[in-house]
């Protein structure tokens, strides 16, 4: 079976029969973690089949029972919900229909305050507003809405504007009683006060000459477009208004708005120009293009949360509403609202009805399924919980569990796909964890998955060598145990950072490591990852050596040499023993970048430089002009760059009797460690390397 560390989760091979019934301690290979492991659970028996049957239709005899195909299954189900469509497709039209009605009035609605709003002059319009403003700011030192007699004052005002005075008495509309019957009046109709409240707009009137003239004319067009619309099929329709807002929230219009006008006959309780409305939480909305500045059509909420989803229907001393409007900003900066009004008692109550009947349906559908879902789950549940259970086993690791085959059915082929898929999952996992000694995480699941060809081949590749500089002089005064342990600490913590970048590590030459970024598994960027790799390793090696001289132990300064370029790459050796590497001139000329490059830094050749360029490295300084360096086998000199990852100088004391002070350390005023972009104006980057953080 396969066994995953509780510590470092590392999995690895155990035979399942070492262990006790009651639990094993096991020790971890890779990081010497102890925990305790149990045997897998065995596989529990298939039941037994039952007593077959004489043949039916639909079921066909097989050597696990009768066969019933889930299909078979299925459409007996369907047929059982189809006889409730119908039940179900009526309500949802009938829900349908009212929140069509309304998106269809809110549309039209629009149109026809688009084209009022269109007949108004904006000079005009801008009298009429300093009008209402000059009103509710007490003209003519009057404050109408703290008069007792306010009612008489809409009625006069509009009285005028559509008889031109004030009618007769005996003109009035009357009750079988003979008294004065007229909207809004529920109390004894006076008159007198009509007649005498007529000369305070008079005295308005003549103090803004022209004015009369324009209420009178907009007062006309707003009963006109009542009309029209009643006529067109507003069956709903409820009035045309023209509100008055500054969009501001202080003084006397921090809770109220004003009317300015509205498509009432003056018999029908009208309003006069700078009536206020009461502005409340409930009706806010209205005034909220105002508050931003804005100019265009709005409505009240169509869904409303705290309505149960509903429509937000203003409700008022005179009814119901859904309203719609069109904010524009008049000459003045004053906002005007043309507001449409329809009566929504009839939708509210549909919408009501048809919500009552849907949820009653729906109970009654939930109880009817939720009991056929009961019958019909026993035929699908069992085959489900077995494989729920075999992927409980495989989640924790027990990849030999085998799920039982219940029916040979549709299930049946499943559970036996199920069991190959395991199998198949155990196998790729060994391969996983074959490839993760040698690549990183990443790169694994990318061979996982393209494969790996070892056969020889040319590939793009950067070639990585390191050494330790004076390796040979400073081992000879350690015992041979003290080398390798040396040796293998360093390595422990510079093989993870070339693996953490894509590199593979080919092989170990003494104290040198030869890596390869770019193959086995192919990357485009792999000379920007071998150089931040190289960057990494070096920078790991100051914190290393900085421990070891803190507790007096000797250590090792190393040098890495790139080289990109093609290479010839495959499995070479012979049957007995075969390894995966790398030859050619590219490997060779990395090799001789090592040998060239300055102790404790980066040394990288011009195929490589030329590569990563336009890529900034942060914390290191690169000549940005190559130094020719003669190698072995090469007739003319090789253009090279140096990689320094900080501003030391070191040098070897081939003198010393002491190996903690064989390395010898001078710092250079003429290396610069660059950590911005902006720092190198000579190069126009175009991108940064982003180093990995193994914390992340």
């Amino acid at each position: 079976m396969i066994v995953k560390c509780e510590n470092c989760h590392s999995r690895f091979h155990l035979d399942a029969g070492l262990i006790k019934e009651n639990g094993s301690k096991v020790r971890c290979s890779k990081c010497r973690h102890i925990f305790k492991i149990y045997p897998p659970r065995p596989a529990p028996a298939p039941p037994a089949p039952p007593k077959p049957q004489a043949g039916k239709p639909g079921r066909i005899d097989t050597a696990k029972g009768k066969y019933i195909s889930f299909k078979t299954k299925l459409i007996g189900f369907a047929a059982i919900i189809i006889s409730f469509i119908a039940v179900i497709v009526i309500p949802v039209e009938l829900v349908y229909r009212p929140i069509e009605k309304l998106y269809t009035l809110i549309g039209n609605t629009e149109n026809l305050v688009g084209g009022v709003q269109a007949a108004f002059d904006p000079e005009e319009l801008s009298r009429m507003n300093q009008f209402a403003m000059d009103t509710i700011q007490g003209a003519e030192s009057i404050f109408i809405h703290e008069d007792k007699n306010k009612d008489y004052y809409f009625l006069s005002l509009n009285m005028l504007l559509l008889e031109g005075k004030i009618l007769p008495e005996e003109e009035l509309p009357k009750n079988e009683a003979g008294a004065v019957e007229i909207e809004g009046f529920e109390e004894d109709f006076d008159y007198e006060k009509l007649h005498e409240i007529q000369f305070y707009w008079k005295l308005r009137f003549t103090n803004n000459p022209g004015i009369e003239a324009v209420f009178r004319k907009y007062k006309k067009l707003l009963m006109k477009a009542q009309e029209n619309a009643a006529t067109a099929g507003f069956d709903i329709f409820s009035a045309i208004y023209v509100m008055l807002d500054t969009g501001r929230e202080e003084g006397f219009f921090k809770d109220h708005i004003l009317f300015l006008l509205d498509g009432y006959h003056w018999s029908e309780a009208p309003c006069y120009a700078g009536e206020p409305y009461d502005i409340t939480s409930a009706n806010r909305f209205w005034r909220r293009l105002a508050f931003d500045g804005k100019e265009g059509y709005d409505t009240s909420p169509v869904s409303d949360s705290e309505n149960f989803f509903l429509p937000r229907f203003t409700k008022d001393e005179w009814g119901t509403w859904f309203t719609v409007w069109l904010t524009q900003k008049d000459l003045s900066g004053l906002y005007n609202m043309f507001s449409i009004d329809f009566n929504a008692d009839i939708v509210k109550k549909l919408l009501w009805k048809i919500f009552m009947m849907v949820g009653g349906i729906i109970i009654i559908l939930t109880v009817m399924v939720a009991g056929i879902a009961k019958v019909l789950s026993g035929f699908v549940t069992r085959p489900i919980t077995e494989l729920t259970k075999g992927a409980a086993e495989v989640a924790h690791g027990n990849y030999d569990y085998e799920v039982p085959i219940l029916k040979e059915d549709e299930f049946g082929e499943l559970t036996k796909q199920f069991n190959l898929m395991t199998k198949g999952q155990k196998e790729r996992l060994n391969l996983m964890e074959t490839l993760e000694k040698f690549l990183s995480k990443e790169l694994a699941e990318m061979a996982a998955r393209q494969g790996i060809v070892l056969g020889g081949q040319k590939a793009d590749c950067t070639v990585m060598f390191t050494d330790f500089a004076g390796f040979s002089t400073i081992t000879q005064k350690m015992t041979a145990g003290e080398a390798v342990d040396v040796l293998n600490a360093y390595f422990g913590t510079l093989v993870p950072i070339l693996k953490k970048y894509g590199g593979f590590p080919d092989k170990y030459i003494g104290d040198a490591i030869v890596a390869l970024f770019g193959m086995p598994v192919a990357v485009e960027n792999h000379a920007e990852r071998a150089v931040m790799a190289a960057i990494e390793m070096q920078k790991k090696m100051r914190e290393i050596n900085a421990e070891r001289r803190r507790k007096n132990e000797p250590f090792f300064e190393m040098r890495i040499g790139l080289n990109s370029g093609e290479v010839l790459v495959g499995a070479i050796g012979c049957n007995d023993k075969l390894e995966y590497t790398s030859i050619g001139e590219t490997t060779n000329l990395a090799n001789r970048m090592e040998a060239a490059c300055p102790i404790a830094h980066i040394k990288i050749t011009e195929g490589t430089y030329m590569k990563v360029r336009k890529i900034f490295f942060k914390g290191v300084a690169i000549a940005v002009t190559p130094d020719f360096v003669t190698v072995k086998g090469y007739t003319d000199p090789i253009a090279t760059y140096s990689i320094y990852v900080d501003n030391l100088i070191i040098k070897k004391d081939m003198e010393t009797k002491d190996i903690k002070k064989f390395y010898v350390y001078e710092t250079s005023d003429a290396i610069s460690i660059k950590n911005r972009p902006e720092d190198v104006p000579e190069v126009k980057f175009v991108s940064v390397a982003k180093f990995l953080d193994d914390k992340a």
